[in-house]
């Protein structure tokens, strides 16, 4: 086995810097979101249908988490008129879960969905450096789903 310094030791350190981002992104968003009364599983029900309806089995198989656990999220999220649930024109089974004008409104007041703050956060980097940034963000994320679709 090699070192720290190896390909070993290097796939170690990339994991931890992983990890670490996903910490720091994670904690930011919620203290973000959570001033609109939003967790972090809602989120990911929300950011599923924004672009078009899906059914609760779609965003089950999309999260990889329970029918119960999607549909208590779907629960709450309709409660607060985030969502709503739809009947299937030509199938009356089917009940199509869509986003809310509700939810319009509130997302563009929540400062973690804008521009603006991915801009301000990022001030101060060259234009070499955010391109780094993007390379190497690229490159991971394609190398991990590559791995992941040999598993599959």
């Amino acid at each position: 086995m090699r070192g720290r310094r190896g390909p070993l030791g290097k796939a170690l350190i990339i994991r931890d810097l992983l990890r670490r981002f996903r910490k720091v992104y994670q904690t930011a968003f919620t203290r973000e979101v959570g001033d609109y009364g939003l967790t972090m599983p809602q989120i990911m029900v929300l950011k599923q249908v924004f672009e078009e309806p899906k059914t609760i089995g779609q965003i089950t198989k999309a999260l990889d988490l329970s029918y119960s656990t999607i549909s208590g999220i779907i629960d709450r999220l309709e409660r607060e008129k985030f969502v709503e649930r739809v009947r299937d024109e030509e199938d009356r089974r089917v009940i199509w879960i869509r986003k809310s004008a509700e939810i319009e409104k509130s997302i563009e007041k929540i400062p973690f969905f804008s521009e603006e703050y991915y801009r301000q956060l990022l001030e101060g980097l060259t234009e070499e450096e955010l391109d780094m940034i993007i390379r190497s963000f690229t490159l991971i994320i394609g190398k991990i789903e590559k791995k992941v679709e040999e598993k599959e």
